[in-house]
C-alpha cells in the first residue's frame, strides 16, 4: 500500500468542535439518524465525545434552516435563578421559565419567514418581540431580562380562568406569590398557539432548537443550577410531547454532559433515560472511521490510516492505533489530540515520507498525558477539587496497578483536612471518571480490567481489591507498568 506523505497536512482538527471545520468533514451516524427523527430529546456523552459537532451539522449544515443552536456559553444564570415558580415544587421551579424561553426563541425563528406578506398571527409575534425586546431577534441572554412583559390588548390574548392578562412581570417578590407559572405558562401557550399556525400556513416543517455548552463556566455543582438543569430538561420533555399532539413538531433537544446527569436527582430521571435519551458512544471502528472521514478531505480522496502510518507493530504486537486508543476515551477529541502532537513529532525527522512511525508514537505520549490529566481536571474539579490527592496518591505507589491497602495507606498521607473523601469515595470517584479501572473476576477463573468508559454496565464494585490506571495518565502520573 502506497504512503500518502503528512509533510503538507496541518492537522487532524481541532480538539473543540466550535473551532474546528467539522462541517468539511463531519461523520454522520446513528445518533445524528436518531435526533433528526425526533426519537430523543436529550444527548448525553462526556466531554470531548461529538455533542458539540453535532449540534453544528444540524444546525450550520444546508438543510438546517428551520434548526437553531442555542449556545449556553456566557448565559446569565443569575437572572434565570431569580425567575422562580414557588407555586410548582422544588424540583419544577424553573419548568414555567424554560418553556417561556423556548417559546421566544421559536416565536424568533418564525417571525422571520415571510416577511413580504405576514399573517396575522406572524405580526402579533413581532409586536410582541418588539414591545418587549426592541426588535425581532432578542439575544438567548436577554429573554428573561425584562422586569415586566407588556401583552397590548387583543394581541396575544393569554389569560387565566377567563381574564385576560395585560401584563406577566418577571420580578417577583417573596415565596407568598404563586402566580408566576400560571401567567408565564398562560403567555407561553399563546406564543406556541401562534407558532403553530404559523408553521401549519406556511408548511415549515419540524422546529428544532438545541441547547448546548451547559456546562460552561460551571466551577462546581450548585443546588440552584441543578435545579435550572432539570427544569429546562423536564420543560423541553413536555413540549415535545405536547408539540406532537397540539403545536406541531416541535422539538427542542438538550445536550449534556454525563456527570451532570449523574448528580442529578428528580423522579422521571430513570424513565427519560431509558425512553428519550441518546447516549453517544465510538468504537474502534467509528473513530477510525472519523479520523479516514478527515484524511480523505484533507490529504487524498482514498486515503486511509495505513496510507499514512509504517507497519511496524509498538512493543508487545500491538498495532499503532490500538497503541493510540488505549491512552484515550474512545472519545473523537482524545484521538485527534494524539494524532495532532504526533504529526508534531513526524515532521521533525524530516524524513519523506512523512508518516508515523513507532518513534513519533513514543514521543507524543508525554504531551498527551499532559493534555488528558488537564481535561479530567475540568471534568472532575467541579465534582471533587481535591482530586490531585488520589492522583498524587497513584504517583506514589509507582506502578500502573496497585492493591486497595497500599492506596489507603498513601491517600492518608496526603489527604488534606478540607478534603472530604475517604479513601473508598476516593477511589469510586476516580472509576466514575476512568481515571482507574477495577480487576473484575469471570466465572471461569479468568480476570479483565472493568472500566467505566468501556463497560458502563458493571458499574462500581465496593468489593474490588486490586485497581489499573488508565494508560493515558501513565506518564503525567510517573508510572510504570507492572512485571511478572
Amino acid at each position: 500500500m502506497p504512503f500518502y506523505s503528512l509533510k503538507d497536512f496541518e492537522s487532524f482538527g481541532d480538539v473543540a468542535a466550535e473551532d474546528d471545520a467539522v462541517l468539511e468533514y463531519f461523520l454522520s451516524t446513528k445518533a445524528v439518524s436518531r435526533i433528526e427523527k425526533r426519537e430523543a430529546f436529550l444527548v448525553l456523552g462526556r466531554k470531548g465525545t461529538g455533542k458539540t459537532a453535532i449540534v453544528r451539522y444540524l444546525t450550520e449544515s444546508k438543510k438546517s434552516k428551520l434548526s437553531k443552536s442555542l449556545n449556553l456559553r456566557g448565559y446569565p444564570w443569575k437572572v434565570h435563578a431569580s425567575r422562580i415558580d414557588h407555586g410548582a415544587s422544588d424540583i419544577e421551579a424553573y419548568v414555567s421559565s424554560w418553556r417561556y424561553l423556548i417559546a421566544v426563541e421559536l416565536a424568533i425563528m418564525v417571525a422571520s419567514y415571510n416577511k413580504d406578506s405576514p399573517t396575522n398571527d406572524t405580526k402579533l409575534l413581532s409586536k410582541f418581540l418588539t414591545d418587549n425586546y426592541g426588535g425581532n431577534s432578542p439575544e438567548l441572554s436577554d429573554i428573561l431580562r425584562p422586569t415586566k412583559l407588556k401583552i397590548e390588548k387583543f394581541s396575544l390574548q393569554p389569560s387565566i380562568m377567563g381574564n385576560q392578562l395585560g401584563s406577566v412581570s418577571l420580578d417577583r417578590e417573596g415565596a407568598k406569590d404563586h402566580k408566576f407559572g400560571l401567567e408565564l405558562n398562560a403567555l407561553s401557550k399563546s406564543i406556541f398557539d401562534a407558532v403553530a399556525k404559523i408553521s401549519t400556513e406556511l408548511r415549515l416543517g419540524p422546529l428544532s432548537l438545541h441547547f448546548d455548552e451547559l456546562d460552561q463556566g460551571l466551577s462546581e455543582i450548585e443546588s440552584s443550577r441543578s435545579k435550572m438543569l432539570i427544569g429546562l430538561i423536564l420543560a423541553a420533555r413536555d413540549i415535545k410531547r405536547e408539540g406532537n399532539r397540539e403545536f406541531g413538531a416541535i422539538n427542542p433537544v438538550v445536550y449534556l454532559r454525563t456527570d451532570l446527569w449523574d448528580d442529578l436527582q428528580f423522579s422521571d430521571k430513570n424513565k427519560i433515560s431509558q425512553s428519550q435519551t441518546l447516549h453517544l458512544g465510538w468504537n474502534p471502528e467509528s473513530l477510525l472511521e472519523l479520523i479516514e472521514a478527515r484524511l480523505r478531505v484533507k490529504l487524498k480522496k482514498k486515503a486511509s490510516w495505513n496510507n499514512i502510518s509504517e507497519p511496524a507493530l509498538m512493543r508487545g504486537s500491538q498495532s499503532k492505533w490500538n497503541h493510540i486508543l488505549a491512552r484515550t476515551f474512545l472519545r473523537p477529541r482524545d484521538v485527534i489530540q494524539f494524532l495532532n502532537i504526533a504529526l508534531k513529532e513526524s515532521k521533525k525527522r524530516k524524513v519523506e515520507p512523512v508518516v508515523f512511525s513507532n518513534k513519533d508514537i513514543v514521543n507524543s505520549r508525554d504531551e498527551y498525558s499532559l493534555y488528558l490529566k488537564q481535561e479530567l481536571d475540568d471534568e472532575i474539579r467541579p465534582h471533587w477539587s481535591y482530586w490531585d490527592e488520589a492522583l498524587q496518591t497513584c504517583s506514589a505507589l509507582s506502578t500502573i496497578v496497585f492493591d486497595r491497602k497500599s492506596f489507603e495507606r498513601e491517600y492518608a498521607r496526603r489527604r488534606t483536612a478540607a478534603n472530604m473523601l475517604g479513601s473508598e469515595k476516593a477511589l469510586s470517584m476516580l472509576y466514575r471518571f476512568s481515571v482507574i479501572g477495577y480487576e473484575k473476576r469471570s466465572g471461569y477463573g479468568g480476570s479483565s480490567w472493568a472500566f467505566q468508559y468501556t463497560d458502563p454496565e458493571a458499574g462500581w464494585d465496593n468489593s474490588a481489591n486490586r485497581f489499573k490506571v488508565h494508560l493515558g495518565l501513565k506518564e503525567y502520573a510517573k508510572l510504570r507498568e507492572n512485571r511478572g
